[in-house]
């Protein structure tokens, strides 16, 4: 009996201590052990947009077709925009020839571009039909392109034709002895022996002028090309080398679309003309993933692991790719699709899903989850940007004034030093404590945070009240003067100028979403802290400021103040967010340069950096940045949102950024795994150190009993 009670107590000593870790001792059972699905939670766009790589534009649909088509190369973790550091794709090795650097007629001497790249194509590549990838075929999708968007059979669709033609008198002053495109001036141009009819073209060139193949390929595909460019190809090449979101060159499967090789393919299935059934197939490409459907009415899409995948045994043997399905689950954009993702991902009906503005989550709650991630981006989303009208300063408004009839809408631009005090008179931290919570950043430079050319050390407007008012009291000296304003007078002394006799009332206006409600109330304070006023009624709360701006006759015009967002993107690229922006686009194209802020020498410095080295490009940045900042102040550049990624803790991820300061989830989704995930012990009131506790407590007990016994 002694010696069956010994054994007893044993046996409780050691259950003591291992009873609290046997929940978490014990292996996660798969509840996918059959097939893997992985359910993304996307946001419905208005339309679904197209895929083609000709008149593609971004949409959320971009989901699935970065999981299907692929580039020749792809940009590393935290690209600097060197090319050399470019990583293989459907391209194994890629060989740059460059102009020769000669000095333009500007008086600079062009530097880094780019006369022709050959490819080495990667061998045992097979599309989602079956066919083969070859030199053949990557000449056919490149030739396509400049088919198609310049219609040069009548077939085609130039809704984007600038993408890939440029305008040949554009370049006149930076021409050189080895690269002149002036001939291409006043002409129809022609690609492969097709001359263009379509009167948009006159005067233009392509952006390559051939594609050659240098060796076909074997009987495993593979082969080599040579593209002949016609630009000076220092920025632009990475449209039509490289797999990323932004771009569009990817490569489709010839056999598949032969009928297509002039014109374009429209939607991702949702189209009637190019519905997806048995006789036409969308995103067929050489991806990892193949595409199934994408619905925008029944809210959901799906894709199927591709398991001819030329990469599919290195993932494999490393532990990636094995989502077996993706299935895509579409939420509307507005308070009930966003209800119902905050719901979807805290019930585990979707997996993965993207935080950003305009499709936020409700933070709190997603923190307060235990099986849910958040993965935090290091850089914000679109900016959150306020325009401050500058055509007052330009040829518009001097036009205007001379009966220029091609001048029909008044410019009612604000004064540069109004536009100056307004951008210290606002309270920018403040703002992103009340419209983002705290959870945003202030922008440092007119190009993003993180851009690899931004320059903290200009400094970029902050508030400061002092500053301010000596704008005001420098650009109304007698209208302050009547208002008894000077350096010595107070906070409420502006402010009752402000209320009662404003020195100027600004036509502000801006829309009912959550953040421009916010933006109102900050914007008011800050002009009645420089003795303005700005029209607070129905007129100027919108349901689109876009829509006032853009789509209302004059609305560009009229517009004093409103708020803005766009992509910046973070390397050389960027270049063409400061050529849409902040260059002069000619006359009469209000399109372009929203702020109407046409500097000429900001103009020079956008161009000389197409045609420049990164060191000049460096220069010619800061050149910019000086001007906008420092003197012209065209935007207040406001804030970043914090951003990130969202997903259930079954699953592990790897991140991963296509390019510098843009972090993305690993676009081609082969790189996330199901592991499961079980939560740690909870037993209800009593916590696990609180278990660990007792069995210690117990376990001393059970010892001084077994000692009293031996003695």
């Amino acid at each position: 009996m002694r010696k069956f009670t010994k054994i007893l107590v044993l046996i409780l000593l050691f259950s003591s201590f291992s009873l609290p870790f046997i929940p978490v001792m014990g292996e996660p059972e798969s509840a996918q052990a059959d097939k893997v699905v992985f359910r993304y939670g996307v946001q419905i766009t208005p339309a679904g947009g197209d895929w083609d790589p000709v008149i593609r534009r971004a949409s959320n649909a971009d989901v699935a077709r970065m999981c299907s088509l692929e580039g020749f190369v792809r940009y590393p973790a935290n690209w600097n925009g060197n090319y050399s550091q470019l990583e293989p794709m459907l391209a194994t090795d890629v060989e740059f020839e460059y102009w020769p650097e000669e000095q333009n007629s500007k008086g600079f001497v062009n530097g880094g571009g780019i006369k022709a790249v050959n490819l080495t194509l990667r061998e045992n590549v097979t599309f989602h039909d079956g066919s083969e990838w070859n030199a053949t075929v990557a000449k056919w999708n490149l030739d396509r392109i400049i088919i198609v968007s310049g219609n040069l059979t009548g077939n085609g669709d130039t809704r984007y034709y600038y993408d890939f033609w440029e305008e040949a008198s554009d370049y006149v002053d930076f021409y050189t002895p080895s690269w002149n495109m002036s001939s291409y001036i006043g002409e129809m141009p022609s690609y492969n022996g097709i001359v263009a009819t379509n009167s948009l073209l006159n005067g233009t060139f392509p952006k390559y002028k051939n594609v050659t193949i240098l060796e076909s390929g074997g009987p495993n595909g593979g082969g080599k090309i040579r593209i002949n460019y016609n630009d000076w190809a220092s920025l632009s090449v990475w449209e039509l080398l490289a797999t990323n979101p932004q771009h569009y060159i990817l490569m489709i499967s010839m056999e598949a679309y032969a009928d297509y090789w002039d014109k374009a393919i429209y939607g991702f299935g949702e189209n009637p003309s190019f519905p997806q059934d048995e006789t036409f197939q969308h995103l067929v490409g050489t991806g990892p993933y193949i595409f199934d459907h994408w619905d925008a009415v029944a809210q959901d899409g799906k894709m199927v692991k591709n398991e001819n995948y030329w990469n599919k045994d290195a993932l494999e043997s490393v532990g990636w790719f094995g989502i077996d399905e993706i299935q895509f689950v579409l939420f509307t954009a507005d308070a009930d699709g966003t209800q119902a993702r905050n719901l979807a991902m805290k019930t585990g009906a979707i997996d993965i899903s993207e935080d950003t503005t305009g499709f936020n989550f409700v933070y709190s709650e997603v923190m307060a989850q235990a099986d849910i991630t958040y993965y935090e981006n290091p850089i914000g989303d679109y900016p959150f940007i306020t325009v401050l009208n500058c055509i007052n300063d330009t040829e518009w408004k001097t036009n205007y004034d001379a009966g220029d009839p091609y001048v029909p809408y008044q410019p009612n631009g604000i004064p540069r030093l109004l536009r100056k005090a307004i951008s210290y008179a606002f309270d920018y931290e403040g703002f992103i404590q009340t419209a983002y919570s705290g959870r945003a950043t202030r922008m440092k430079s007119y190009l993003g945070n993180n851009n690899t050319y931004a320059n903290y050390d200009i400094a970029m407007p902050y508030l400061n009240l002092t500053i301010a008012r000596e704008a005001i009291l420098a650009q109304y000296p007698t209208e302050c003067a009547a208002r008894s304003l000077n350096e010595t007078s107070t906070d409420q002394d502006w402010q009752y100028v402000a209320n009662n006799n404003p020195i100027f009332t600004v036509d502000f206006y801006w829309d009912t979403t959550s953040v421009q409600q916010v933006l109102e109330d900050y914007m008011g304070t800050a002009l009645h802290n420089i003795g303005m006023a700005y029209y607070d009624d129905t007129s100027h709360e919108l349901a689109s400021v876009w829509i006032q701006i853009l789509y209302v006759p004059g609305g560009a015009f009229s517009a004093q103040v409103w708020p803005s967002t766009f992509a910046i993107a973070p390397n050389d690229i960027g270049h063409a967010h400061i050529n849409a922006y902040f260059k002069y686009p000619g006359p009469y194209n209000p399109a372009w340069n929203l702020a109407f802020n046409y500097l000429d020498n900001v103009t020079d410095w956008i161009d000389q950096i197409y045609f420049s080295n990164r060191t000049i490009r460096q220069e010619c940045y800061d050149n910019i940045g000086l001007t906008l900042q420092n003197y012209q102040y065209p935007w207040m550049w406001i804030c970043q949102g914090d951003w990130g990624w969202v997903y259930r803790r079954e699953w592990e991820v790897r991140e991963f950024e296509f390019y510098i300061g843009m972090p993305r989830i690993v676009g081609d989704l082969t790189h996330i795994r199901y592991v499961g995930w079980e939560p740690p012990l909870q037993i209800p009131g009593f916590p696990v150190y609180v278990m660990l506790s007792v069995s210690l407590a117990t376990s001393v007990g059970l010892i001084y009993v077994m000692m009293r016994k031996r003695k």
